[in-house]
């Protein structure tokens, strides 16, 4: 098992793809850094509050006009939540960035990171029958359910080490350009509630369930490149299924019910910490059912297939 593993290392390090995407990601880390630090941010007028009743105003008049269940019908309900918790508790906004908050900010790399890491899921799997090769690892000594184990670990390995990478980027980045000073907490919708959580928590809890919601898309995409074995049409599906497949989810969960069963529905567990559930009757550990299910599935399929009579052995 160690020397497959090895082996599948090796030719992802021959690709060099590898390095790009980790220069890639350091270089974006740095740019919007950057950007930030060189913008100005709003001044807060003193009395504050008067400023923030009139845009609480404008935005509960706005909230009719909007369709319940849409994306922007939540940004406006969460906004409309955090302003009165803000005023009944005499909250000022606060402006102002640190090393945390800018890590927070920087999450938006972590669906680039996904493109990569999905793109990778497939390559690994379909470009081996694509070339022939396939053959020849599941004519060695060992079971091809081990050789399909070893590239699931080396995907596996690949997120964590990408989005440990980006986590400490961005952390070194926020903290040279804004210090470790500023605000400690942050105050987030959390259903029909604002909770404040501590800034550091909110923003290694959301890289860590984003990495969780990234993986499961990948290990779909594996299992697809093992049905399908064509490296062009799995990669299309996959990267479409995982830009577009929780809008469309989130679209069917405003008339049914049923939608909360959907893979997409469940993959992002950060809205049980901060936002709402696509539906009545989800909560984490539901979520977290729903993805093993799915998981255990996967790897059923991926089992048959592999085991399947058609695979070229000569």
């Amino acid at each position: 098992m160690l020397a497959l593993l090895q082996g599948e290392w090796l030719k992802i390090r021959k690709q060099k793809v590898i390095y790009l995407v980790f220069l890639v990601l350091l270089a974006l880390t740095i740019a919007n850094g950057i950007f930030q630090a060189f913008q100005q941010p709003d001044p807060i007028p003193e009395p504050w509050q008067p400023a923030l009743q009139s845009e609480l105003a404008q935005l509960q008049e706005k909230q009719p006009e909007l369709n319940p269940g849409t994306l922007m019908y939540e940004i406006n309900r969460d906004k409309i939540l955090l302003y009165q918790y803000q005023l009944e508790h005499q909250i000022p906004p606060d402006n102002s960035q640190n090393a945390w908050t800018f890590v927070s900010k920087n999450k938006m790399l972590l669906t680039l990171s996904g493109l990569y890491l999905i793109t990778m899921s497939v390559y690994i799997v379909a470009s081996e029958y694509q070339q022939g090769t396939v053959k020849f690892l599941f004519l060695k000594p060992v079971s091809r359910l081990s050789v399909m184990a070893a590239k699931w670990s080396i995907v596996s390995l690949l997120l964590v080490l990408i989005v440990s990478f980006l986590m400490i980027v961005s952390f070194l980045t926020g903290l040279i350009l804004f210090g470790n000073s500023g605000p400690a907490e942050t105050l987030v919708v959390v259903g029909d509630e604002v909770v404040v959580q501590n800034v550091s928590f909110a923003a290694l809890r959301y890289y860590l369930f984003t990495g969780i919601g990234i993986g499961v898309f990948c290990a779909g995409a594996f299992t697809l490149a093992c049905l399908l074995r064509s490296v062009a049409v799995v990669t299309a599906i996959s990267i479409f299924l995982f830009y577009s497949g929780e809008l469309a989810t989130r679209l069917l969960a405003a008339r049914f019910n049923g939608a909360k069963y959907i893979l997409f529905a469940n993959t992002d567990l950060n809205v049980y910490f901060e936002g709402n559930a696509f539906t009545d009757g989800m909560s984490m550990p539901f979520s977290i059912t729903i993805l093993l299910v799915y998981l255990l599935f996967f790897a059923v399929v991926v089992f048959k297939s592999v085991h399947n009579k058609d695979v070229p052995l000569s």
